[in-house]
C-alpha cells in the first residue's frame, strides 16, 4: 500500500544551522527541494524532532518522481 503520510526527522533535512524551524522553512523545502506539488499537500506540521507531510488523497502522483524522492528521503 502506498503512503500519503510521511515523517522526516529534522535532522535530515537540508537547512543551515542558523535556520530557525518554522512553517515556512520547512513548507518552501518541501515544495522547492523535495519538489513536493503544493496541490498535493494535505498539511504540513512540525514537531519538535520530525516534520509530518500528509499528502492528498489522489492515487495519481505515486509513480512520479517527487514522490519516489519524498519516500527515500524518509
Amino acid at each position: 500500500m502506498k503512503s500519503r503520510e510521511f515523517k522526516i526527522h529534522i535532522d535530515y533535512l537540508n537547512l543551515d544551522y542558523d535556520d530557525n524551524l518554522n512553517m515556512n522553512l520547512i513548507e518552501e523545502y518541501v515544495i522547492e527541494d523535495l519538489e513536493v506539488p503544493q496541490d498535493c499537500i494535505k498539511s504540513l506540521e512540525v514537531y519538535d524532532n520530525y516534520v509530518d507531510i500528509k499528502l492528498t488523497a489522489n492515487q495519481r502522483y505515486f509513480n512520479d518522481d517527487w514522490y519516489v524522492n519524498l519516500q527515500r528521503v524518509v
